[in-house]
């Protein structure tokens, strides 16, 4: 079936498709914590699928002037673990949603994006940023600690219990609390996963909801709560559903997380900006119209392919063809055979 000859192109064509694959997989998907397109157990993509099974218009927000866009009373803002620092131009975008009616869903455990971020929008709650631990009501290790719901709330009603998975506190100031943990749950201080002399026993708050200008904004200790691996734990995932299905617009705030997929960051900008697309669809027909135009293309993919740029027998001579037509013919007389090479010659011109 194949050549001797073939089997090395062959061999390369294989190994130029698997590169290629291999590549475009790993600039589609994304391994980093809490990216919206990590499939892995500590991706949340799973957030992106609940909102949209909910029916949810839901958008990945790579820049603030997103916000801006928004509908407020029926959008929810979720921010995941800031690894850096909203500015003023980009709080005052966060800060209008909010007060226009919007709803902010903050998680933060142990960095210093959340906290800046909830100041910047007038809430009061904040993150206490120490680790937090459970030795009676936890879910694998004292670091899963278990929470109960203890307010009735919209996003509560079909939530009792929430796990968290290595998580902190929160202090709400004067925000009300939705959930707080057992009271076998202390902070560890020092961080060496035992409970020592001074760390007291005590049930303390992880999740809180405030009223911020005519918005709504909800502090939750723990982003790993809403971890593809931890939206099976007690009702996190139902948890989520309440938060989503209650909206009509859910915007996934990565503007200050781990960069995205480039294919995605890509596909995002050309959905999101009309500039882009049109730059776009403009670069795609100048490629199209230069390939067409460049010469030999067509001759080099033929000869790529193993076909030879030109399909036509070898050219013959006259001489030749009459030479043909004779031996073909030797009882014709030499002006017919002149007549009949005249005409093929003609014919193959």
């Amino acid at each position: 079936m194949f050549s001797d000859r073939s089997y090395p192109r062959l061999l390369l064509l294989t190994l130029f498709v698997t590169v290629v694959a291999t590549l475009l997989i790993a600039a589609g998907t994304s391994s980093a914590s809490f990216g919206v397109y990590n499939s892995q157990w500590d991706g949340t993509a799973e957030v992106r699928t609940a909102a949209e099974a909910a029916g949810a218009q839901t958008t990945v927000v790579q820049n603030t002037s997103r916000y801006d866009r928004a509908t407020p009373n029926e959008t929810v803002a979720v921010v995941l673990s800031p690894t850096s620092t909203y500015d003023t131009r980009e709080t005052e975008a966060v800060r209008s949603f909010v007060r226009g009616g919007g709803t902010l869903l903050v998680a933060e455990d142990y960095g210093a994006g959340g906290n800046e971020l909830l100041s910047a929008v007038g809430a009061e709650a904040r993150i206490d940023g120490t680790p937090l631990r459970d030795e009676r009501q936890i879910g694998p290790s004292p670091a899963f600690p278990r929470a109960d719901v203890v307010t009735n709330h919209t996003y509560t009603t079909t939530a009792d219990e929430l796990m968290l998975n290595h998580g902190s506190t929160v202090d709400p100031g004067s925000a009300t609390v939705l959930a707080t943990t057992s009271q076998y749950s202390y902070l560890d201080t020092n961080r060496n996963q035992e409970l020592d002399n001074d760390e007291e026993l005590m049930s303390r708050p992880v999740v809180t909801v405030e009223s911020v200008g005519s918005g709504t904004v909800f502090v939750i200790s723990d982003p790993s709560l809403f971890l593809n691996s931890m939206l099976d734990r007690s009702d996190n995932a139902a948890f989520l559903r309440a938060i989503v299905s209650a909206h009509e617009t859910v915007l996934l705030d990565v503007s200050h997380t781990t960069a995205l997929p480039p294919l995605v960051a890509l596909r995002l900008l050309l959905q999101q900006s009309g500039l882009a697309t049109f730059l776009g669809g403009c670069l795609s027909i100048l490629a199209l119209f230069a390939l067409a135009k460049s010469p030999g293309v067509v001759s080099r993919i033929r000869t790529w392919r193993g076909q030879s740029p030109t399909a036509t027998a070898p050219a013959l001579s006259s001489e030749d063809v009459s030479a043909a037509v004779q031996r073909r013919h030797p009882d014709w007389d030499e002006e017919r055979v002149t007549r009949v090479t005249d005409r093929l010659m003609k014919h193959r011109e």
